[in-house]
């Protein structure tokens, strides 16, 4: 019970933010079941079908791992099995998350050489060529969320491999809004999360590991200074408890019985389908916001389906006003900070009401509709 005097709380606006998205119905259900066992028949069968899903999702062979933690967890992990201190790396420099690889790759004593990336435009695989000559490894985000610019990363792939160098992608904000091969593309290490593309609680982080990726974390000189990010480690509970406890650790169980719910709705659409329908979203948005004067971050074919950014000159007024209408959109981010608005288009809100209501909001704030 409340205790005497306590006020409710205001009723919270719906999220149209760059991350996390609301949930579905379905999935908020599942979410909130009783807590279950993390071990036994039940929750492997469950796991299971969980990591299955997600590699046929990310396109990748061989099954995924599910850490408790973040994105960033699993970023982590990729950084200490895939690389040893010395080891020199190219990192694109897209903006916020951009910036963050090269600020990981630094903690683990990588030497970082960077590339840099003008705002709004997609990575040059050319210069990622040119700067990978000598390295043993190439970082990048997929999609940017600063900048709502979604990176060339086939090319990327093949400039990597030309010149023996290990791939890792940040695909936290682009998994399930981007169709993404694994295998096919010939990424090394794909790091996404749940709680963007695959419309599920924050809670978790997913690493797949492609071609040359689990060759790679066998012939490190010595295990990673880690026990909780060696994925050695969790491949050894796998293989020797895998029956009954295929991981180290205790798991949220219920962000993944939440997980395996969107996966479900995901995988009963069609991927492809899917991405499509939020390409479309997307584009309707975009181009709602430029005909209200605020033209798009991203140049022309570069736009993400997840992240919509655009140019504004008074966001923070915009954000006011949309949240005095009961919605929430972000706004910049390094280098786009007090520049852009950031609409997220994940989850229970990525509709067509929804973008119509929102470009609504942002019309009235920016004084072109009564």
């Amino acid at each position: 019970m409340p205790s005497p005097g306590a006020k409710t709380p205001p009723e919270l606006p719906e999220l149209m933010i760059a991350g996390p998205g609301e949930l579905h119905e379905q999935d908020l259900e599942a979410f909130s079941h009783q807590v279950i066992a993390h071990y036994g028949d039940h929750w492997v069968a469950l796991h299971t079908r969980v990591l299955e899903a997600l590699g046929a999702l990310m396109g990748a062979s061989r099954r995924p791992y599910l850490l408790p933690g973040t994105g960033t967890t699993c970023l982590d992990a990729a950084l200490f099995n895939l690389f040893e201190a010395g080891q020199r790396v190219v990192v694109a420099n897209t903006g916020f998350f951009g910036i963050r690889l090269m600020e990981m790759a630094a903690a683990h004593n990588l030497e970082v050489i960077e590339v840099p990336v003008e705002v709004g435009e997609p990575i040059s695989p050319d210069r990622v060529a040119d700067a990978a000559a000598n390295a043993d490894g190439v970082l990048t985000v997929h999609v940017e969320t600063a900048t709502g610019v979604r990176h060339p990363i086939e090319d990327i792939a093949r400039a990597a491999a030309e010149n023996g160098a290990v791939y890792v992608v940040d695909g936290i904000s682009s998994v399930g809004g981007e169709i993404v091969e694994v295998d096919a593309t010939g990424i090394q290490a794909l790091v996404t999360g749940p709680q963007k593309g695959l419309e599920a609680p924050p809670g978790v982080g997913i690493i797949a590991l492609g071609p040359g990726g689990p060759e790679r974390v066998e012939a490190r000189s010595k295990r990673p200074e880690s026990w909780y990010l060696d994925l050695k480690t969790w491949d050894w509970y796998r293989a020797h408890w895998g029956a009954w406890h295929p991981h180290p650790v205790t798991m949220p169980t219920n962000i993944v019985v939440a997980l395996a719910s969107s996966l479900d709705r995901i995988s009963s659409y069609g991927i492809e389908s899917w991405v499509a329908a939020r390409a479309d979203l997307a584009k309707r948005c975009r181009e709602g916001l430029r005909d209200l004067g605020l033209p798009p971050v991203p140049a022309a074919g570069a736009e993400a389906n997840l992240v919509v950014a655009a140019w504004a000159d008074e966001p923070a007024s915009i954000q006011e006003h949309l949240l005095s209408c009961g919605v929430m959109i972000s706004g910049g981010l390094t280098p786009t900070t007090g520049k852009v608005i950031r609409v997220g288009l994940m989850g229970r809100t990525a509709t067509h009401a929804m973008v119509d209501r929102l470009l609504d909001g942002v019309a009235a704030a920016v004084g072109k509709r009564a």
